[in-house]
């Protein structure tokens, strides 16, 4: 087998490598935009099935973060070992099905299940996105076109809160939408039907992309489940790493969540008068984020890539500290846009880099797994404790006004502090560069 050495570029044409990464940029977009959708709803669907803040949070935490994560390791084998362009495809059509679903549902079991569906298929487009990247470019340019990649979340949750807005003025005006052999639907239910079915078309467009040849060692390595958890629970960079962004997902998750409705319960608009604001926001000043990022890489040697750009990071999160603490005292529109403008620029700049110790320092056929992995830490514990936390802390300070409020900056908060220790951590520890050498070598490779 032929070897190809980690940080060469490799014959992959530019246009085939630009309309790849475009399509899964998309991919990834939309993906978010059916992901946040939810909370620009929240309160004309907590008002339809008379929900509690826990129930809330639960929809948004254990519904999507526990099911996106159970599905994340699967669907990372599935990666490592079949047609990556092909699962990519399927992923995004099911979600797309999914939340359109949701938009069906009657009561919150229904919705419950709708969103665990939409997690599902969701799951399994970053580890597909990252793997074929990952065997298309190398080096800097890998850390590049990752970062374009990762704009889709800024891209996508803009896009959600500013179209679901409109969507929802529009049919609320209209009074719902009368679908044939469906019925009357509400406001809320059409606008997840509407922002769900353009999901069909992205994946026909990406089935048609070609999948890349995988670039491995040329040796036989054992790339099983078992051996890759060994690998990732071997290596304390990694876990530090995979602590730190947990930390990060419950921050980000916890904003993209309560946000809005922070916004509504303390007088500052009303689900259709914040979204558009907002996405303008999150769409303008994240990608602004997203481009700043490439700051980070400035003077940094290959040698030495990972261990600076995880200080650098370290320094983002701690500057978000104060920053949370100092919400409490806003009391105004404007500063509370202002606030949000600067937690969507950190999280922006530093989710930009969130799967680099992966391409860079994990075998082939092992990245789906560990991805997986990596989405099962964030998911599961992260994306889930975080929004579920503020619903809990919420509903036991009923008494206080600003209940909401003074829940929202505790959880900011700590996340923001346990990242920026954690991932300081992370840099301090060694990396093995070039792990197959490191790997015990077998002649199974790629069992599960």
């Amino acid at each position: 087998m032929e070897s190809v050495k980690r940080g060469e570029t490799r014959p992959t044409p530019k246009r085939r490598v630009a309309l790849t990464t475009i399509l899964l940029a998309l991919a990834f977009s939309l993906s978010y935009m059916d992901r946040q959708i939810l909370p620009l709803l929240l309160e004309p669907i907590k008002h339809a099935f008379s929900l509690t803040d826990s129930e809330i949070g639960m929809l948004q935490g254990l519904a999507f973060g526990a099911f996106y994560a159970c599905s994340g390791i699967v669907l990372g084998v599935l990666v490592d070992r079949f047609h990556r362009v092909g699962i990519a495809a399927v992923c995004v059509a099911f979600w797309g099905l999914a939340t359109a679903a949701c938009g069906l549902a009657g009561n919150f079991i229904q919705l419950f299940v709708a969103r665990t569906s939409t997690a599902i298929g969701e799951a399994g487009c970053s580890p597909a996105s990252y793997s074929i990247l990952s065997d298309m470019l190398s080096g800097r340019a890998l850390l590049r076109a990752t970062s374009v990649y990762n704009v889709g979340p800024y891209v996508g949750g803009g896009m959600a809160l500013i179209l679901g807005s409109m969507a929802l003025r529009h049919f609320t005006t209209a009074g719902g939408m009368d679908v044939p052999l469906i019925g009357h639907l509400e406001p809320w239910q059409s606008v997840f039907l509407v922002l769900g079915l353009p999901g069909i078309l992205l994946a026909a467009l990406i089935l048609a992309l070609q999948e890349p040849k995988r670039h491995e060692s040329g040796q036989e390595i054992d790339t099983s489940t078992r051996a890759t958890l060994q690998f990732i629970f071997s290596s304390p960079m990694l876990l530090f790493y995979f602590a730190a962004f947990v930390f990060s997902t419950s921050g980000l998750f916890v904003l993209l969540t309560w946000f809005p409705s922070l916004m509504i319960r303390e007088g500052f608009g009303t689900a259709a008068t914040i979204g558009r604001p907002l996405g303008a926001i999150f769409l303008a000043v994240g990608l602004c984020g997203c481009v700043a990022s490439q700051l980070l890489l400035r003077k940094l040697e290959n040698r030495d890539l990972l261990s600076s750009l995880l200080k650098r990071m370290s320094a983002m999160w701690a500057v978000q500290i104060p920053l949370a603490v100092a919400f409490i005292f806003v009391d105004t529109a404007s500063l509370a846009y202002l606030f949000y403008a600067s937690q969507v620029i950190i999280f922006s700049v530093v989710t930009t880099f969130m799967v680099a110790p992966i391409q860079l320092a994990v075998p082939n056929r092992m990245r789906g797994r560990a991805t997986g992995v990596f989405m099962t830490f964030n998911y599961m514990l992260g994306a889930s404790i975080g929004p579920w936390s503020v619903g809990v802390l919420s509903d036991r300070m009923k008494e206080n006004p600003h209940g909401l409020l003074t829940a929202f900056v505790m959880v900011l908060g700590v996340s923001a502090a346990g990242a920026a220790v954690s991932i300081y951590l992370s840099s301090t520890r060694k990396t093995r560069m070039n792990p197959v050498d490191s790997l015990p070598q077998q002649s199974v490779s790629g069992n599960i």
